[in-house]
């Protein structure tokens, strides 16, 4: 049988350094290997909002885009109130317009509401026009000149205050719009 010869000072010397250079070494190849990822979703998550005031209109992805109305309906009996929010589009440039169209609404709190998948029967009573606009989404059929009404109703708390639009449209991100 033989027996392993014990290290030398040189090769105690070379595995540590090995050790340390792994460390720096392998983090770094990480790092490098996955950049255009990390910069893809840096890109779709930083977000630059566009403020349009009440009856200004705003340049945004193809078209001049206005918040027309943001009616509060009477509570109901639950204390939620809904909430009708109707906006529109001028068409300018419709290729930049085929992408899909996200509404939220935000409250000075910061929280925020998806639009209702329908428009409750209060809402059809009382805004029946606005019930009848459709949503925003992908506007494939989008012409120059041509205005694209929508409309999106919402079911708030009554402790809501200062509410607040925001349009995404996804190929015009990072920017996005809040009507205020």
């Amino acid at each position: 049988m033989t027996a392993a010869a014990a290290p030398t000072g040189g090769e105690r010397r070379r595995y540590w350094f090995s050790l340390a250079a792994l460390a720096i070494v392998l983090p770094a190849a990480i790092v490098v290997n996955s950049w255009d990822s990390l910069s893809e979703w840096r890109r779709l998550n930083s977000r630059t909002p566009l403020t349009v005031e009440r009856g200004a209109t705003q340049r945004y992805a193809g078209a001049q885009w206005q918040l027309t109305s943001l009616t509060r309906l009477p509570e109901g009996p639950t204390g939620a109130i809904p909430i009708v929010a109707e906006f529109e589009a001028v068409v300018d440039d419709p290729d930049l317009l085929k992408s899909p169209c996200a509404v939220v609404l935000v409250d000075d709190r910061g929280r925020r509401w998806q639009p209702a998948f329908l428009p409750s029967r209060v809402v059809r009573q009382a805004r029946r026009e606005a019930a009848d606009k459709p949503r925003c989404g992908a506007f494939p059929n989008a012409e120059k000149g041509k205005t694209i009404m929508m409309a999106a109703t919402f079911t708030v708390p009554g402790s809501a205050t200062g509410l607040t639009l925001s349009v995404t449209v996804a190929g015009a991100r990072p920017e996005y719009l809040v009507f205020r």
